[in-house]
């Protein structure tokens, strides 16, 4: 459930299918397309959950979707494989 308050209020969504074949529904922004961001590279270590790895870098676990937003290719932020590299983006 998207709350009323929430970024996605108003946006679609769908099922995406993953490489090994699991399904689940994703929320298509209202407003997606081309941005840039500046970003740091992180190696994703056992353990690393993105809402941690979020505080970590902005001081607030609620921001873990600003990391989840320039890495589209994860589908599942519960199942990262230890080493995965991901982007951290840099906000000023």
């Amino acid at each position: 459930m998207i709350s009323a308050n929430s970024r996605f209020v108003g946006s679609a969504t769908v099922i995406a299918t993953n490489s090994d074949g699991k399904s689940r529904k994703v929320i298509l922004p209202k407003e997606a397309g081309i941005f840039s961001a500046s970003v740091r590279i992180y190696t994703w270590v056992e353990g690393d959950r993105v809402d941690v790895v979020a505080h970590r870098n902005y001081g607030d676990a609620s921001q873990w979707w600003r990391i989840a937003d320039v890495n589209p290719s994860v589908m599942n932020w519960t199942e990262i494989p230890a080493g995965t590299r991901i982007r951290i983006p840099i906000v000023q």
